[in-house]
C-alpha cells in the first residue's frame, strides 16, 4: 500500500482512489489490532502505517482517531516525529494553526512556505523535542524538493 502511495505521489499523476483504498484498509487494520506499533508489526510497517494515515486527508475523523491512538502508546512504540507530523496534518485539516511547521503550501506568487504556525517563536523548541530538524533546515529541504518536482 505504501509503495502505491509513494509511486502515485512521485509520478505527478494524482489518483485519489489510492488514498481512499488505503484509508479503508488502514481502518480495517486499526479496528483489528489498534495502532500498528513497532512491537506489534516492526519499525518499517509501523512507519508505513503512519504514512498512509498521514495521507488519509479525505477522512479527518480517522486521522484524529489515529493521532490519539499514537499519542497513547508507550515511549518507543511510535516515532514522536510522526506524531508531530500527524498532529500538524490534523490541525491544518481542521483549519487550525499547526504546532511543528511540517505542513507547507505554495502561495499565489509561487513561494513555498509553512502553513501558519501557533507560537511560531518557539517552533524549533517543539521540533527539537520530537527529534525534528530546525524549521529553517526543513524549509530549505522542502524548497529543494519542490524545485526538483517543478523540473519534472
Amino acid at each position: 500500500m505504501s509503495e502505491a502511495d509513494q509511486q502515485m505521489r512521485k509520478s505527478g499523476q494524482w489518483d485519489s482512489s489510492i488514498d481512499v483504498a488505503n484509508t479503508q484498509r488502514m481502518k480495517e487494520i486499526v479496528e483489528q489490532m489498534g495502532w500498528p506499533t513497532r512491537s506489534k508489526v516492526g519499525g518499517h510497517a509501523s512507519e508505513m502505517a503512519w504514512l498512509l494515515v498521514q495521507h488519509a486527508d479525505l477522512d479527518h475523523d480517522f486521522q484524529r482517531m489515529c493521532l490519539e491512538l499514537m499519542q497513547a502508546q508507550a515511549a518507543g512504540e511510535v516515532s514522536p516525529g510522526n506524531i508531530a507530523y500527524l498532529e500538524d496534518r490534523v490541525r491544518v485539516g481542521e483549519r487550525r494553526l499547526q504546532l511543528y511547521g511540517t505542513q507547507f503550501f505554495v502561495d499565489e506568487t509561487g513561494i513555498l512556505g509553512p502553513k501558519p504556525i501557533e507560537d511560531a517563536d518557539h517552533v524549533d523548541e517543539r521540533r527539537q523535542a520530537v527529534g525534528l530538524q530546525p524549521l529553517s533546515d526543513y524549509a530549505r529541504d522542502m524548497e529543494q524538493s519542490y524545485q526538483q518536482d517543478q523540473k519534472r
